[in-house]
């Protein structure tokens, strides 16, 4: 088999208390909660939380990547992610977040070599 595609997969399901899941991916298993201005436990991390987390992560992940291809000397990537949404606003098909913002720090790199990194990114 080619290793051209690369096939991911995760399960999410109720667990009997209202607003919370329990999300599988591969061995790995977390609880999910809506938040509590939807009525959630909001204790866990939320669904909006887990997929800003994957933003993140890939981000991040991406970028060292592309810093060991490029040999640069990156040593250390921190990317955070706010988001805000009307909760009061009615989407019938999808949440909408009117401000999301990323905020890129790398260490080891000069400012030519992180624009290149966080630029390459940004158009993938």
């Amino acid at each position: 088999m080619s290793d051209r595609f690369q096939s991911v997969s995760v399960r999410s399901y109720s667990t009997g208390t209202q607003g919370r899941s329990i999300t599988s991916a591969r061995t790995n298993h977390f609880v999910v909660d809506d938040p509590d201005y939807v009525g959630g436990p909001n204790e866990a991390i939320t669904a909006g939380e887990a997929f800003f987390s994957g933003i993140t992560a890939c981000a991040v992940l991406m970028l060292e990547r592309l810093a060991r291809e490029r040999e640069y000397p990156l040593k250390w990537v921190d990317v955070s992610l706010d988001g805000t949404r009307d909760t009061e606003a009615v989407h019938e098909v999808y949440s909408v977040y009117d401000q999301v913002h990323m905020r890129f720090e790398l260490t080891g790199v000069d400012e030519g070599q992180a624009q290149d990194l966080v630029e390459t990114y940004k158009g993938r």
